[in-house]
């Protein structure tokens, strides 16, 4: 459909100009108000078919209500003022068809670039993810302001770089060039002073710290834009040209405009790493709680919760996914709350209530969780985190996959961490070498193989 609309629009044109064409040559030739109508069809043309279309239906038009439509006695009493009046309509036809293409770019541009604002806005809104946030505002920067590149880039901690956080269109030598220094860059000292400041050349501007790496980029002209967030400097974006250019004042508005996102996704980011990190602190302290029952437990969650995040990065998890790794690996264990200290201080129940018990206390730690709408992700760790590879697992017998993927990755971790530091008095702790040879031992029997060797990886 889309590739048939410019056919249809070009038929319906060319229709309106034979039509019109009729019309002025049986109404009155030249002096007919029907004439007018060609500058409907010539602004039309402009807005549907772009600036070239615009100027050849504007010359079509001429051609149309040329010489030969003129009243027959004053073509042949005065042929030098039909002349001069033909030339004056072509001119304005012209003019018409340029400026309604033009109009139209505008209009078009415009529209682009606050449906590309608004896109970035819901992104925003919808995600708290900042690496995501910011690398769509630098994709989509590149793409309305019609750049090579864009990067963003944000204060370090001590206030003496700009690291880069997110970035568009540049090559891995030179985004590995290494962080902007303040020192050595007049640029953006004065950017994070609050100008947008716009270099026609980076190659030989001395401002710019790395002109010759920005050379063998194949750079020319940057537009830089302070990032700001509750009043003070927090960062800076770059919009790169391949080709010398001077960037509008619409140009600057539109990238400062981009940089007020990016303010507001850093806060937004900001604002969830303090909840975060609220709530994990106060499930932190509730496991060492529990733990706190037995001192022989006591770390376990806290080992298992780092192992399992080692283990999750290596499988190339996303930072959500780690995220809920992190909280249910933590929790693992909560359901032994309901168990006794007989129970909790042991990995291998001898007598049959104390087996009963301890089979039961993953369920007894989904039912403390299911109150907590935010630890729902977690949920699936702490009540299947003792299933087996092999369905011989519990509380529920899950074989292979049917197991959630985060449950099967604890299970691996939870096992490693019981031998090398084991409950009560029954067992000796295991060496790491031992210990990594009981998990492999276990792979595809207790164990996801998959995992299990990306386990052994970390070692």
């Amino acid at each position: 459909m889309p590739r048939r609309r410019p056919i249809v629009q070009i038929i319906v044109i060319a229709a309106s100009l034979i039509a019109t064409t009729i019309v002025v040559s049986v109404s009155g030739g030249t002096e007919s108000f029907a004439i007018n109508f060609f500058y409907l069809i010539i602004v039309y043309a402009g807005y549907a078919l772009g600036e070239v279309g615009g100027i050849i239906v504007s010359l079509l038009a001429a051609f149309c209500c040329g010489p030969y439509l003129a009243p027959e006695d004053k073509l042949n009493d005065q042929p030098l003022l039909v002349l001069e009046e033909t030339l004056l309509r072509t001119t304005f036809f012209w003019l018409a068809g340029v400026v309604s293409a033009r109009v139209a770019s505008e209009l078009r541009r415009s529209s682009a670039e606050f449906q590309t604002l608004y896109e970035v806005a819901r992104t925003i809104t919808s995600s708290l993810r900042l690496n995501q946030v910011l690398q769509t505002i630098a994709e989509s920067a590149t793409q309305v302001m019609s750049g090579r590149a864009c990067a963003i880039r944000l204060l370090s901690p001590d206030g003496e770089r700009l690291e880069l956080a997110a970035e568009c269109g540049l090559s891995e030598e030179y985004r590995s060039k290494g962080d902007v220094t303040l020192t050595d860059s007049d640029l953006d000292r004065r950017v994070l002073a609050g100008a947008v400041v716009s270099i026609l050349d980076v190659t030989t501007d001395p401002r710019f710290q790395y002109r010759e790496e920005a050379k063998a980029e194949g750079l020319s002209s940057v537009l830089s834009a302070p990032l700001r967030s509750k009043d003070r400097a927090i960062g800076v974006i770059r919009i790169y040209s391949q080709r010398r250019r001077a960037f509008l004042a619409r140009e600057e508005a539109l990238l400062s405009a981009f940089a007020s996102q990016a303010a507001v996704a850093i806060e937004n980011a900001e604002l969830y790493e303090d909840l975060h990190r609220s709530y994990f602190e106060t499930v932190r302290a509730l496991t060492r709680a529990i733990e706190a029952r037995d001192p022989a437990t006591y770390g376990h969650s806290e080992r298992v919760m780092q192992l399992s995040l080692k283990l999750a990065r290596k499988l190339r998890l996303s930072q959500e996914e780690c995220e809920n790794i992190e909280f249910g690996a933590i929790l693992h264990d909560i359901g032994k709350i309901g168990l006794d200290e007989r129970a909790l201080a042991t990995d291998f129940p001898s007598e049959p209530d104390e087996e009963l018990w301890y089979r039961m206390h993953p369920m007894i730690g989904k039912t403390i969780l299911a109150a907590a709408t935010f630890l729902e992700p977690a949920i699936p760790i702490v009540l299947y985190h003792h299933e087996r590879w092999d369905g011989q697992g519990f509380p529920e017998g899950l074989a292979r996959e049917a197991t959630p993927l985060y449950a099967r990755l604890v299970a691996v971790t939870n096992e490693y961490d019981h031998l090398v530091s084991p409950l009560g008095d029954h067992a000796a702790a295991l060496s790491a070498e031992q210990a990594l040879h009981e998990i492999t031992s276990g792979a595809g029997t207790k164990f996801d193989p998959k995992i299990v060797a990306a386990f052994r990886s970390l070692f």
